[in-house]
């Protein structure tokens, strides 16, 4: 296994606490009908294709040869297009998510395809099944939240009662007319949860995370039956809450809430390097497209105004990597050491990052692109890695890892 300090490579980014929320309150964007029809749903393919940085990705659904992968070190399950997210349930027993649509139950070595989920859609190989998450008392009451971009290509958040590899007494809790390319699901109680949705754009920004009238690029918080909690922030030219926690993000890949700080923890794609990771505050607005790190794809700004104009109107990142070092953050998982892992999309790495040192280090070199992180209660790791990385001919998998995220 290498393992390499980063140290020379990133960028240092700055702890903001404090900073204006101001933001447009125009209506819904005009894209979502277009979003409908045949061209728009290819202008939307061209538009998000290279806004994750990941460089060639396999088609969601594509078949794919298992090579026996299932023999080799680590691998649990393998056979599979793009595993989004994993669930934990116990110690051998987890369920994971496929962008195709496809949620699957893994239990001691056999892997069941779950009944009963509801029909996602793509758009090139973005979109779909995206992020799979129990609540906190399942156990008791066997619920199971999946996000997706549904039938009509909006997002959506749903809920079901997880009984006999079966999605029972399923229920739509949350519809959005607007697609994301990238959405996780962090529960912060049994009551209430969050729900990232991501925006991209190319080759210049779309203007949704600053319009409080839309969905995108938000992080937003609901109750457990999909409603608005009332003590949600007022945001700027509101009368009422809304489900909108705080805005301004581009495309939100990795969420974590930290129960003991109560504090919610972010990664979401730049455009061209410019990736993050925030602390997330109720009804802060964290900038995108108004100041990034990064470049537009053509290799221009994406803005003009400077690192110190961007503080006195929004929150910067706790952390940036720059267009030097492009990670392409999927999954987050805060681990004991106060350190953070998360998949590195664009070098195809699972990193590590510690705070309190500001470095970054590469746990795993080359495993492909990882999409998720998730613990067992034994604190060994799980990752999801697409297929087709890292080469052409390998299939999706779930690896298990050791605590300190080293191979069997």
């Amino acid at each position: 296994m290498d393992h390499l300090a980063l140290r020379d490579v990133t960028f240092i980014g700055r702890l903001s606490r404090k900073g204006s929320h101001a933001a447009s309150t125009g209506g819904p964007s005009g894209i979502t009908n277009l979003m409908r029809k045949h061209l728009g749903l290819m202008a939307l393919g061209l538009a998000v294709l290279p806004s994750c940085q990941e460089g060639e990705i396999l088609a969601p659904d594509a078949p794919i040869a298992p090579e026996n992968e299932i023999t080799e070190p680590g691998v649990l399950a393998s056979g599979y297009g793009i595993p989004d997210a994993i669930a934990v349930i116990g110690e051998e027993e987890f369920l994971f998510a496929e962008r195709s649509g496809a949620l699957h139950h893994y239990v001691g070595g056999e892997v069941t395809r779950i009944a009963g989920i509801p029909e996602s859609r793509t758009v090139d190989v973005y979109g779909g099944l995206l992020d799979v998450s129990l609540h906190p008392d399942f156990e008791d009451n066997r619920l199971v939240y999946i996000a997706y971009n549904d039938a009509a290509f909006g997002l959506a958040v749903a809920r079901f009662e997880f009984r006999d590899d079966r999605a029972r007494n399923l229920e739509v809790i949350y519809e959005s007319s607007d697609f994301s390319i990238g959405s996780r699901i962090a529960w912060e109680d049994a009551s209430r949860f969050f729900l990232s949705f991501g925006v991209g754009g190319s080759p210049y920004p779309s203007p949704g995370p600053q319009d409080l009238g839309s969905d995108l690029g938000k992080i937003h918080r609901l109750t457990a039956d999909g409603g608005i909690p009332p003590d949600n922030p007022l945001l700027p030219g509101a009368s009422a809450p809304s489900t909108i926690w705080s805005y301004g993000h581009r495309n939100p890949q990795g969420l974590h809430y930290d129960a003991a700080q109560q504090t919610l923890y972010e990664s979401e794609h730049g455009p061209m390097g410019g990736d993050e990771l925030n602390i997330i505050t109720a009804g802060g607005n964290y900038g995108w497209p108004l100041f990034s790190y990064g470049l537009n794809y053509d290799g221009t700004p994406v803005s003009d105004m400077t690192e110190e104009e961007a503080a006195a109107v929004s929150i910067l990142p706790a952390k940036f990597w720059g267009p030097d070092f492009r990670v392409a953050p999927s999954g987050l998982l805060l681990v004991e050491n106060g350190s953070f892992l998360l998949g590195a999309l664009n070098p195809q790495h699972l990193l590590r990052y510690d705070p309190a040192t500001d470095e970054t280090e590469i746990v795993l070199t080359r495993v492909g692109r990882v999409r998720d992180v998730a613990q067992l209660p034994s604190g060994k790791l799980l990752i999801s890695v697409d297929a087709g990385s890292p080469n052409p001919s390998r299939s999706g998998r779930i690896i298990e890892l050791s605590p300190a995220g080293e191979l069997p």
